[in-house]
C-alpha cells in the first residue's frame, strides 16, 4: 500500500532541518567571531584615542588644565560615557572629563593596576567597577614622558556596556542577516528542490508505474543530476530487459498455444482449486464444448461419469502419474480413450497443478481392426480361388486328358479363378493407389464424350449379355475440364461395374454427368435389386459384398473392393459420395468432385 505522504514533504523538511542546522552552527561561529572582532576593534579604538591624547598632552606638558582636557576630548570624541583622566606621579588628578579634579580623591596606583603599570613606563589596563560613576569601566593608561622620565599618566575609561552594546548591535545585524538568508532559503528551496529532485523523481515514478501497468514503451529523456540520469538509464535498462523477457515469454507462450491447439489429444489444465484454466481445440471438439461456455470445473465440461470418476480417484494420489485405457460412450458413439493424469506440483492457485490428457484412439483401434479384417478377408478371397484351382488340377488324370469335354471344363474353372485372382490383384493395387495420400493429383484435360467412349467399350459385352439399357447423359456436352483422370476412371468404372452386377437382365442403368458451379456431379442410377437400409452404411467397407444369389448370376461375384475404391478415390479428389437405395427398386450413387472447367 502506498503511503499518503508525498516524498516532497520529508525531502523539504529534511533539507530545511539540514540547512537550519548549518545556519545555526554558522550563526554561532560567526556571532562568536564577530563579537571577538568587535571587542578587539573597540579595544583598538580605545588604544588609538589614548595614543592621540598622550602625544598631545606630552607636547603641552605641564600646561594642562581641565578646560583643555574637556576641549580636547570634545574635539576627538563624542562617545557618551567615555572618560579622559590625567594623573600626576603623586596620584593627584590633574583633570577629568566627567568630574572636577579638585573634588576627586587621589588615584593611588596600589588599587589601580593600570596606573601602576603606566608609572613604570608601560601601558596598563584593567576592568573594574567605578565607585565614582557607579558603572563598570575598562581602563587603559599610558605614561606621559618628559626628559626620559614619567611625569604623569593619561587614562581613558570606556564603559564596559559600550563593548557589550557594540557586540549586541553587531550580533543583531548578523542575526538579521542569517534570518533573511534562512527565509530566502525557505522561499526558494521548494523551487530548487522541485527542479533538482522532486520533478525528475516524480517523472521517474510515473514511468515506473507505467512499466508496472504493462506499458513498456521507451522512457522519455529525463534531465537532472548525475544520480537522476543514472537512475533513469538503469530504469530504461530494466525496461528493455523486461520487454525482451516478456516478448520471449509471449513468443514461447504463443508457440506453446499453437502446439497445444494442434495436438490431437484433448488437454485440460487444472489449478489446485480443481478449476479448469485451459483446454485446447481437441478437447473442445471431442467433448463438444461451446465457444461461449464458462465452465469452471471438469465435471461441467466432460460430463462423463467414467472419466470424472477416474480423474477424482487420481487426485487422491497426485504424486503418482496414471494412465488407463477405457471404452467410453460419448454422445451415442463408442470411443476408445487413453486417459493420462499428471501432477505438476504447482505451489500457487494461479498455476497449472494438474493435467488431464485424453487421447482418442478410436480411429487407431478401428484402423487396426480394419487391417486385421483386411488381412483375414484378403486371405479368404485368395484362398477360395486357389482352392478351386487346386481341386481342378487334382482332378486331372490320364483318363481326363483323353476326355476333351471334361478337360475343357477344368480349364474353364482354372481360367475363371485366375481371372478372379487378376481382378483381386487389380483391385488391391487400385485401392492402395487411392488410399495413398502422398500421391499428388495429376490433372489432365478430358470431357464427357471421352469418358463415354471408354465406358461403353469396356462394358459393351457384359451389358449386351444381360440385355441392359445403358446410357450416358450430360447437360454440358463437350465442354472440357481438368481432373485427375486416373481416379475419375476408377470411380466411373467401379460404379458402373457395381450397377451391372446387381441389375437383373432387362434392367436400366443411367450415368448422368452434370455441372454445378465448380463441381462435377455424377449420378449412377440403376433398376437393380437395391440395398437394404441396414447394409447401406457398410457397402463402402473393404471386402463387403452383397448376396451373390440376388444377382441371378453367381459368376459375377466381385472382390468386395469396388465401392471402397470409389469412396477413397472421391476423398482423394476432395469430393463426397452419397447413396439412395430401396430394395427391388434400384440404387442411386451421387458423387460430387471439384474440377477446373475450361
Amino acid at each position: 500500500m502506498f503511503p499518503t505522504r508525498s516524498f516532497f514533504t520529508p525531502l523539504f523538511f529534511g533539507y530545511l532541518l539540514l540547512i537550519g542546522m548549518i545556519f545555526g552552527l554558522g550563526f554561532l561561529w560567526v556571532s562568536h567571531e564577530v563579537k571577538q572582532r568587535v571587542w578587539h576593534l573597540t579595544e583598538s579604538f580605545q588604544e588609538h584615542l589614548l595614543d592621540v591624547a598622550r602625544i598631545e598632552f606630552q607636547r603641552v606638558w605641564p600646561n594642562i588644565e581641565k578646560q583643555q582636557i574637556e576641549q580636547y576630548w570634545q574635539y576627538y570624541t563624542e562617545t557618551p560615557g567615555v572618560r579622559l583622566t590625567v594623573i600626576d606621579v603623586e596620584g593627584r588628578v590633574l583633570g577629568d572629563t566627567e568630574f572636577s579634579a579638585v573634588n576627586m580623591e587621589p588615584h593611588t596606583p596600589l588599587d589601580r593596576p593600570e596606573i601602576l603599570a603606566a608609572m613604570d613606563g608601560k601601558r596598563g589596563t584593567d576592568v573594574r567597577y567605578s565607585r565614582t560613576m557607579n558603572i563598570e569601566y575598562r581602563y587603559l593608561a599610558a605614561p606621559i614622558i618628559k626628559e626620559d622620565r614619567v611625569v604623569a599618566v593619561v587614562r581613558i575609561a570606556f564603559p564596559a556596556t559600550l563593548f557589550h552594546e557594540n557586540q549586541r548591535i553587531v550580533f543583531g545585524g548578523v542575526l538579521f542577516g542569517f534570518v533573511l538568508m534562512l527565509l530566502a532559503t525557505v522561499f526558494f528551496m521548494p523551487l530548487l528542490l522541485h527542479w533538482l529532485w522532486y520533478k525528475p523523481l516524480r517523472l521517474l515514478n510515473n514511468e515506473v508505474r507505467r512499466i508496472a501497468d504493462g506499458n513498456l514503451e521507451p522512457l522519455p529523456s529525463i534531465d537532472g543530476s548525475l544520480e537522476i540520469v543514472q537512475l533513469s538509464q538503469s530504469l530504461e535498462s530494466i525496461r528493455r530487459t523486461a520487454s525482451k523477457q516478456i516478448e520471449t515469454i509471449t513468443r514461447q507462450r504463443e508457440g506453446l498455444q499453437v502446439i497445444l491447439r494442434h495436438l490431437p489429444d484433448a488437454i485440460f489444465a487444472i489449478n489446485r482449486s480443481a478449476e479448469v484454466i485451459y483446454f485446447n481445440a481437441a478437447a473442445k471438439k471431442l467433448f463438444r464444448i461451446e465457444s461461449t461456455a464458462d465452465y469452471p470445473f471438469i465435471q461441467e465440461i466432460v460430463r462423463n461419469a467414467a472419466i470424472v470418476g477416474w480423474y477424482l480417484q487420481c487426485r487422491k494420489t497426485p504424486s503418482t502419474p496414471s494412465i488407463e485405457r477405457k471404452e467410453i460412450d460419448l454422445f451415442g458413439h463408442k470411443h476408445f480413450l487413453e486417459l493420462e493424469f499428471v501432477a505438476t506440483g504447482a505451489a500457487t492457485n494461479e498455476d497449472v497443478a494438474f493435467l488431464l490428457i485424453v487421447s482418442d484412439l478410436t480411429k487407431s483401434v478401428q484402423a487396426n481392426k480394419m487391417k486385421t479384417d483386411f488381412v483375414a478377408n484378403a486371405s479368404h478371397e485368395l484362398r477360395t480361388p486357389l482352392a478351386a484351382i487346386r481341386a481342378a488340377l487334382d482332378n486331372i488324370s490320364d483318363d481326363v486328358l483323353d476326355d476333351r469335354e471334361t478337360l475343357e471344363k477344368i480349364i474353364q474353372i482354372v481360367n475363371r479363378h485366375v481371372s478372379r485372382f487378376d481382378a483381386l490383384i487389380e483391385d488391391l493395387l487400385a485401392l492402395n493407389s487411392v488410399e495413398d495420400e502422398t500421391q499428388a493429383a495429376r490433372l489432365e484435360e478430358t470431357c464427357v464424350e471421352e469418358q463415354r467412349f471408354w465406358i461403353e467399350e469396356l462394358f459393351h459385352k457384359r451389358i449386351n449379355e444381360k440385355r441392359l439399357a445403358f446410357s450416358v447423359v450430360s447437360d454440358f456436352g463437350d465442354v472440357p475440364f481438368r481432373v485427375d483422370n486416373k481416379r475419375l476412371s476408377l470411380i466411373l468404372q467401379n460404379l458402373i461395374d457395381n450397377a451391372v452386377k446387381f441389375t437383373p437382365s432387362g434392367g436400366q442403368i443411367v450415368l448422368d454427368i452434370k455441372q454445378q458451379g465448380v463441381f462435377l456431379v455424377i449420378e449412377c442410377r440403376d433398376t437393380g435389386i437395391g440395398i437394404a437400409a441396414d447394409e447401406q452404411r457398410r457397402v463402402f467397407e473393404r471386402f463387403y459384398q452383397g448376396d451373390s444369389s440376388k444377382t441371378g448370376d453367381g459368376r459375377l461375384r466381385g472382390t468386395g473392393l469396388g465401392l471402397a475404391i470409389v469412396k477413397h478415390a472421391v476423398e482423394r479428389l476432395n469430393g463426397s459420395i452419397s447413396l439412395e437405395s430401396r430394395l427391388a427398386q434400384g440404387s442411386i450413387f451421387t458423387v460430387r468432385i471439384p474440377v477446373d472447367f475450361i
